[in-house]
């Protein structure tokens, strides 16, 4: 997943490029709808394909609840009966989830890379029409970004950036992958006292692909990594120092002892007490995207055929973006992925309400007055 949110950053910051060498405004908010865009455009045909392939199942739900009614008694018969009526009615069940797993690991990398602290880093202060500020979330204590100090409350946690850049004293420099962004990370005090230095230290077996030896760490300079608070999305760049470790006091049987090194990664950085703002504008996003959600979800069930009992499955498809709004609102989602997540739904909507149009309307041979109705070919009791 990581070399897709890396191309996603490369294919965002190439769009960027573009705008900024036209004199086009709107930065990265832009470049983000513009990519959102691009990428639904490339896959129009398998959104389509899985667009069709679910009306189709809506419109065969209710025979389809007819015959696991009829053969609920015989699971065998139920499993034959409907292998059946799928054949009869020429519809394949997957048709719909292969196009959506083909693209899922496009859409993830692109939600990834947009919340990453990379991006953040560099796109984070940027606004766009009613948007203040891409790194903001709806609710949060986040003070500047890049301005040197994290404002903080008590039980904050931080996470990295997955690259971090080492000085050697030569006058090289070299970058490593870190592991695991949310444990490579030892802060203290635990928990955070707002107004007193937040300080940071890294675990050296956690940056790179071999753990870092004592003479790699006597010839680090500095290292550079780029910090998240986790609860904000607010972002410094911090310069991390070689110190040296007493370990007089660790147990060299256990395996902490055992890995256990003279030297660490340690920077410092102050911190305020942060107070607890709203943002409207990603209040408004989140508007926007509930109503194109409401809008998408009538579109996906207009002709649609009512049954009595339409199950718990339905009901949980029926009430899902609801949930899922619910998450934008109590989690700290930035503004830039609310964005995407807009845009997205939005064209999802443009899409769907085209091929409709396309497939309700007549063909050369077909009167306008008497187009055919694709006939649902029930199976009856043996």
């Amino acid at each position: 997943m990581d070399i897709i949110n890396d191309f996603m950053f490369y294919l965002l910051n190439l769009i960027k490029g573009g705008l900024d060498s036209f004199h086009i405004g709107g930065g990265y908010a832009l470049a983000i709808i513009l990519l959102t865009a691009g990428l639904r455009l490339l896959l129009w045909p398998l959104n389509s394909q899985q667009t069709r392939s679910m009306k189709k199942m809506q419109e065969l739900q209710p025979k389809i609840k007819e015959l696991q009614d009829r053969h609920k008694e015989n699971p065998q018969k139920m499993q034959e009966a409907m292998m059946k009526f799928y054949t009869e009615n020429k519809f394949n069940p997957l048709a719909g989830c292969l196009p959506m797993l083909v693209q899922l690991p496009i859409f993830i990398g692109l939600y990834g890379m947009l919340i990453s602290p990379n991006f953040l880093a560099m796109a984070g202060g940027d606004s766009f029409l009613f948007i203040e500020n891409l790194g903001q979330t709806l609710r949060s204590h986040a003070g500047k970004t890049l301005d040197g100090t994290f404002n903080v409350k008590a039980d904050d946690k931080f996470i990295t950036a997955k690259t971090i850049e080492f000085d050697f004293k030569t006058g090289k420099t070299s970058s490593f992958k870190v592991k695991d962004n949310r444990k490579v990370l030892q802060v203290e005090p635990q928990p955070l006292i707002p107004g007193t230095p937040v300080e940071l230290s890294l675990k050296p077996e956690l940056i790179g692909e071999t753990p870092l030896t004592e003479t790699f760490m006597k010839a680090v300079k500095s290292a550079h990594l780029t910090v998240v608070n986790d609860s904000t999305k607010e972002v410094e760049k911090l310069t991390f120092i070689p110190t040296e470790v007493s370990l007089t006091n660790v147990d060299p049987t256990t395996q902490e002892g055992m890995s256990a090194m003279p030297w660490k990664l340690s920077a410092s950085i102050p911190s305020v007490e942060g107070e607890d703002q709203f943002h409207l504008s990603v209040l408004w996003l989140i508007l926007i995207y509930t109503l194109a959600t409401v809008l998408y979800q009538r579109l996906m069930t207009k002709d649609t055929p009512k049954t009595p009992d339409a199950g718990p499955q339905a009901q949980m498809m029926k009430f899902m973006p609801f949930m899922f709004v619910g998450f934008l609102v109590f989690f700290p989602i930035p503004a830039g992925v609310i964005l995407y997540l807009v845009v997205t739904m939005l064209l999802m909507f443009v899409q769907t309400a085209y091929i409709r149009l396309v497939d309700k309307k007549p063909s050369k041979e077909t009167p306008a007055n008497n187009i055919p109705k694709q006939q649902i070919v029930d199976i009856k009791a043996d």
